[in-house]
Formats: structure tokens, sequence, C-alpha cells
């Protein structure tokens, strides 16, 4: 009788053993498997931004040599439209570094420093030599390169171009020798000028 209750409390003993022994649960998730984050989405907005502006359809900054032979003074009277231009742009927006819009000076590459130093071989000492700004294909106002040896005076829009020499900014300023001298309408504050130097990050 004994020995028949010691074997049921050894069968009762090792099975209530067994089922309190802790079960650690198992994730199903495989080891080498990561988890999915909001990264990928992120991502994907970053690659393909909204565009909220119109680069394309405002154009780049560029200026253009008149390719006929024009007087400065006569491109303050002429319409622009009419003017039949370079077919390459003699500074593009690629050209400039820095455009600082409270002063209109702009620094360049010393490719493009270097171009408009050469500018003053071209440069008729009495009338300039003009040229169109222009953004994308609109035309916004004409003026003309000017360099500071000249003696000779103007009333409209110029780019002196011998600081280029040396390597300095260069601005676009009202009249030559001063903004005394301006008698046309200053359009470098036009607002596509603004929006296309913007977009391509050169205002300063």
């Amino acid at each position: 009788m004994t020995k028949k209750l010691l074997f049921v409390a050894a069968v009762l003993f090792t099975t209530s053993a067994g089922c309190s022994t802790p079960v650690t649960p198992t994730d199903p998730t495989p080891a080498n498997t990561i988890e999915p984050t909001t990264a990928p989405v992120e991502m994907q907005h970053l690659a393909t931004p909204t565009i909220t502006s119109s680069y394309n359809e405002t154009g780049e900054f560029s200026i253009y040599l008149v390719k006929q032979e024009i007087s400065s003074g006569l491109i303050l009277e002429t319409d622009l439209d009419q003017l039949e231009l370079e077919e390459v742009p003699i500074l593009s927006i690629a050209d400039i570094t820095t455009y600082t819009w409270e002063t209109h000076e702009m620094e360049l590459t010393p490719s493009a420093y270097w171009r408009m130093a050469q500018l003053q071989a071209s440069i008729s000492l009495g009338v300039g030599l003009p040229f169109v700004i222009c953004v994308g294909s609109e035309r916004v106002y004409g003026g003309a390169f000017w360099t500071s040896y000249s003696s000779a005076i103007f009333g409209g829009i110029v780019i002196d171009v011998h600081p280029a020499e040396k390597y300095r900014p260069i601005r676009i300023q009202l009249g030559y020798p001063s903004a005394e001298w301006f008698t046309a309408e200053d359009l470098r504050s036009d607002p596509r000028i603004f929006q296309s130097l913007d977009e391509a990050g050169k205002l300063r």
C-alpha cells in the first residue's frame, strides 16, 4: 500500500512540474527581419518633392549682346523684341555665384570674370556695348556694358566691366558715371528676375 501511494505521489509531482515550467513566448518575426518604419515613405516624398513654383516657366536669368549694330542711346528707345540678339548669352545664371539684390552686384566664376574683362576691347568709349537682360525667352530691359576708362556719360542702365580685370564683383548700376545722369526707368527689380535668381539659389 505504501509503495502504491509513493508511486502515485511521484506521478503527480512530475506532471505538476511540467505544467508550471515557464514558457518564453516565441517572437514570430525572424531575427534577421527589420521591422517596417515610415522612413521609405519619407524618402519617397523627398525624392519627388511637390513643385510649388514655376521655375521652368520663369526661365533663367541671362544677359545677351545685341547682334546688330546699335548705339547704347538707341537701346533706350527701341522695342527690345525687335532686336536681334546673339544666340549664346554673354553671361548666364551659371556664371553667377552670388547676386546681392539690394545693390544688384554680381560675383562671378573665374571664367566669367575673364570674359567680362575681355569685353573692354570691344567697348566703344563713346557708346558702350548694348545688352539685353532676359529671363527665359522674355526680354526684361536693355542697357550697355561700359568701362571706367570712358569719360562719356550715359542715361541708361550700365554694367561697368572694368572691376572684372581684378576679379572684383560687377554691378548693374543706374547711369554713368553716376546715378545723377540716369534718365530711364529702373527695371532691375523686376519680379521675374528676382524669382529666377532666388530659385537658382543665387541671391544674397
